[in-house]
């Protein structure tokens, strides 16, 4: 194998932050918002951009080469990219990030210095710098929410003094009976018209999950429940387990190019990747129609049920959003190739740092100076743990070695 080009690899790495912790910016407009897309639906738009978009690498002169180690990689990448949309929806957008960028951080380097045994100056140090990181992308996150935070809770103590308690309680209690009692109700007329619609959502029943959709439109994310199965979890503490999740499960997804052959790294590995992903989300979607089917004992039911895809809204922002995070799947593969698992794809998790920077700068999520300086001192110490985990691998060689 040649030697790793270390401008190359942080090159790569740099491009995979931008497009990673850009990628989420088309998905928070009104209209996604508005339709309030199944994670499934939003995966599998990425999943055709990342197809279709890894295609053009035959332009930088790359041959093609395949590799069934990328169906493995969609094995990984597709469940966990469902898992962060999730996350995203139910526990917001910071946190969750945190959370999944830490985890990825720490199983990345795991599988590196651990398992594929790549090198290191110190071991200590290079321990030292992963918790830097870590400790600065939870900074990074806890301070991007923070005026969120307080806004809430100001926006909550005017709500106190403006509605009834006693109303707020019969509102959560009403959505949980209408949920429990939907089988037997479908064929009221006496329930309230948002409640008709989704009694008349099969989809929600044949799970027994509650869409619980007036909950979201009267509380902030992150709040209210969630009922799977009879039983009732809250709607914030699901969404940091599916970020944790995405991380440990989703960040193992470059692991199975360590294992390709000959030509298929790197580059060669980009279009593996995307036929990987596309075919495994095409699987899950052929699994999800059979349990509906078998749940509900019909063919024509069990197809009916499934989400929109909204495409006249979403085509635009899913487009967008999948082409994004294509980019920074390429820049994230090539950074692997150059810099090792252990170095690479934690260097790529800086895109919590460009994330942030679209909150304070664009969407102006924090507006208090202290804060936006707390963040950037959690953005330093990240990039210093980034540097010096950089350091420590004497630029580490690729997954191959």
């Amino acid at each position: 194998m040649a030697e790793p080009n270390l401008v190359l690899g942080w090159f790569a790495a740099f491009v995979g932050a931008i497009g990673f912790g850009s990628f989420a910016v088309p998905i928070k407009g009104d209209a996604a918002t508005k339709v309030d897309i199944d994670p499934l639906v939003m995966q599998s738009y990425k999943s055709l951009m990342c197809f279709l978009t890894s295609w053009l690498v035959i332009l930088l002169g790359q041959e093609v080469t395949f590799t069934w180690w990328g169906v493995v990689s969609g094995l990984f990448w597709v469940p966990g990219g469902a898992f962060n949309i999730f996350a995203i929806r139910n526990a917001g957008l910071a946190i969750s990030q945190g959370i999944v960028a830490s985890s990825i951080v720490m199983v990345s380097f795991i599988w590196g210095n651990i398992i594929f045994k790549e090198p290191a100056k110190s071991q200590i140090m290079a321990y030292s710098a992963v918790w830097l990181i870590m400790g600065g992308l939870y900074g990074m996150s806890l301070y991007s929410t923070s005026d969120w935070v307080d806004t809430d809770h100001d926006h909550d103590d005017r709500e106190d003094t403006t509605n009834n308690d006693e109303d707020e309680y019969n509102f959560e209690d009403e959505e949980q009976d209408a949920f429990l009692n939907d089988n037997s109700t479908t064929s009221s007329t006496s329930s309230t018209s948002s409640y008709e619609n989704e009694s008349r959502n099969p989809l929600a029943n044949s799970l027994e999950i509650s869409s619980a959709e007036p909950v979201r439109e009267k509380l902030p994310p992150g709040k209210g429940v969630i009922i799977v199965c009879g039983k009732t979890f809250q709607r914030r503490n699901l969404g940091l387990i599916s970020a944790l999740l995405c991380g440990t499960w989703g960040g193992s997804c470059l692991v199975p190019m360590h294992y390709s052959k000959g030509d298929t790294g790197g580059l060669g590995y980009v279009i593996s990747f995307g036929t990987g992903a596309l075919l495994v989300t095409i699987f899950i979607w052929i699994c999800r129609f059979f349990f509906m089917v078998y749940k509900l004992k019909s063919i024509k039911e069990g197809y009916t049920v499934l989400p929109p895809f909204h495409f006249r809204v979403m085509w635009l922002p899913g487009a967008t959003a999948g082409t994004l995070w294509s980019l920074g799947n390429v820049g994230s593969i090539v950074a692997v190739q150059q810099l090792g698992q252990g170095v690479g794809y934690p260097a790529s998790q800086a895109a919590l740092l460009v994330a942030g920077l679209w909150g304070i700068f664009y969407y102006r999520e924090v507006t208090k100076p202290k804060t936006i300086i707390k963040w950037f001192a959690s953005a330093f110490v990240t990039i210093l743990g980034i540097l010096l985990l950089g350091y420590e691998s004497g630029g580490g060689g690729g997954p191959g070695r």
